[in-house]
């Protein structure tokens, strides 16, 4: 079996073949994240913080189970020029056999490790999660032929249903009187929904040792995979070092910041992450790999700058009031959190395009200065409490994004710069705008003491008004991007009622 759909194709072809898919990924996008948004304010008031200190250090897990099947044996798939049933066969043993040394090792680590450092419950909850590597490995090899089919539409189906059956579970089980249990074995029943409909969707061959299959799918695949531990200690190892320093309920206070304001964005921003890797890879040259890039990093960051800004605004009104008066102390670490969110957004947008580009030892070299870094500050500061770690987190992430631009380019820190800058300027620019407008509404509410809901729909008519008029004015490339992905996402017949100064227009495809 030959898969043809490996060979380059035009700008042109991509990125309608994006925009194709860019409706379903939306679509289930928002009903993905408004549905865990509520499903957070439920589990908020049942399980204590604490609890979910608990379940930020056992989330390393899940993030392994998942990120290294997928980024090392999937994303070699996807990259590669031609794929034949050889590399699904020896991807899947390849896939299982990590699984499989992955889950072995997580027993050992939370006798040895985890049970003297967080104690033994938190260890035998590692235990429950270790099923969570064979569901990974197997999950791995069908998404990888969805996405490199670029069948956006399948995977939007299957993020809808895992994410519905693990909400759903989750609070079944809180509210049963379950803690971080709930929180595990919901993410688990999720994850297993997500592999039945993998392989009902894609017939993936069983797996079978075809060593010349293997060794064409190593060389990307197994530095990427290795890139996967360093990027999965970055993203989770504060939460550990955390809660074995400052307590568990400290460690949930700072996740619940982390995600707020780095972890919920990058769900919105995987609309355009998830499509940039295999978009990328088909572009015909690195010249047009660079170029669509661009303009994928500038519609991401216009769409999720002034989202990050308005949370930093409304977050000591909006956090105590969505989770209880007990999640005031994440506050603090949200706002500062903000600005590392949007580091961290534009970085990911660089390691699509390094992937892209087969580049995975570079990533695996940064993703692993990376980790270090981060976790050595943090072990440093985190004793002097989770405001102090979040700012370290922030100034870290910004420090790497610049490097993460200089290895993309393969330039001078200046020439690096230059290029950030043209990439964030639209938003950076609009948000400005965006404060501007919303400062004299914001002294309004406050003095009338309105409602935390009237507060919001303030902040956001207001601020939408002064962002959107900014962009117009200012940056029409990005604007008519913005306009063109608006007429993907919205029904023609709501766009109709927009004025006519804001409504896409057909030149902006």
């Amino acid at each position: 079996m030959e898969e043809q759909l490996g060979d380059a194709r035009t700008n042109a072809e991509l990125t309608a073949a994006a925009a194709g898919g860019l409706r379903w990924m939306a679509y289930a996008r928002v009903a993905i994240e408004i549905a865990m948004l509520a499903s957070m304010v439920v589990l908020a008031r049942l399980i204590p913080p604490a609890e979910f200190g608990i379940f930020a250090v056992i989330v390393i897990v899940q993030e392994l189970a998942l990120t290294m099947p997928m980024e090392g044996v999937g994303s070699a798939i996807v990259q590669r020029r031609k794929v034949e049933r050889g590399h699904l066969e020896g991807g899947l043993v390849l896939s299982l056999a990590v699984g499989m040394t992955l889950a072995a090792l997580t027993l050992l680590l939370a006798v040895v490790l985890v049970e003297p450092l967080f104690g033994g419950r938190t260890a035998l909850l590692i235990m429950l999660a270790t099923p969570w590597f064979l569901l990974g490995a197997v999950h791995a090899l069908p998404m990888a032929v969805l996405r490199r089919r670029l069948d956006f539409r399948r995977v939007s189906i299957i993020e809808l249903a895992q994410n519905g059956v693990r909400i759903i579970a989750m609070i079944a089980l809180a509210a049963a009187g379950l803690d971080a249990e709930a929180l595990v074995l919901g993410c688990m029943a999720g994850m297993v929904v997500a592999m039945v409909m993998g392989l009902a969707f894609v017939r993936v061959p069983l797996p079978r040792w075809r060593s010349r299959q293997m060794r064409e799918l190593l060389p990307y695949g197994g530095p990427a995979a290795l890139a996967c531990v360093a990027w999965t200690g970055f993203r989770n190892g504060d939460y550990a070092i955390v809660g074995a320093q400052l307590g568990t309920a400290a460690a949930g206070f700072y996740w619940r910041g982390y995600q707020l304001a780095v972890e919920y964005q990058r769900k919105i921003s995987v609309l355009m992450t998830q499509m940039a890797f295999p978009v990328l890879a088909r572009t015909q040259s690195a010249d047009d790999m660079l170029a669509l890039r661009r303009r994928m990093v500038q519609l991401l960051t216009v769409v999720v700058f002034p989202l990050l800004l308005s949370l930093a605004l409304l977050a000591p009104d909006l956090v105590p009031w969505l989770f209880g008066p007990m999640w005031e102390p994440a506050v603090v670490p949200t706002q500062i959190l903000a600005i590392g969110g949007a580091f961290v957004l534009v970085t990911d947008a660089v390691g699509s395009a390094l992937m892209a580009a087969g580049r995975s030892r570079a990533l695996l070299g940064y993703g692993v200065a990376h980790f270090v870094v981060y976790a050595g500050l943090v072990v440093i500061v985190a004793s002097h409490g989770i405001a102090a770690v979040a700012a370290a987190a922030t100034a870290v992430h910004g420090v790497f994004l610049v490097l993460a631009y200089q290895v993309l380019l393969g330039g001078r820190g200046g020439r690096a710069v230059r290029v950030l800058w043209g990439d964030v300027r639209p938003a950076v620019v609009a948000c400005a705008a965006l404060a501007v407008a919303v400062a004299p509404a914001q002294w309004l509410v406050a003095t009338l003491d309105a409602p935390m809901l009237v507060h919001v729909a303030v902040v956001g008519i207001v601020g939408a008004a002064g962002y959107l008029a900014a962009l117009r004015a200012w940056f029409p490339a990005p604007w008519a991007d913005l306009a063109a992905a608006l007429r993907r996402i919205v029904p023609a017949r709501l766009l109709v009622v927009l004025p006519r100064r804001l409504a896409p227009s057909s030149s902006g495809a």
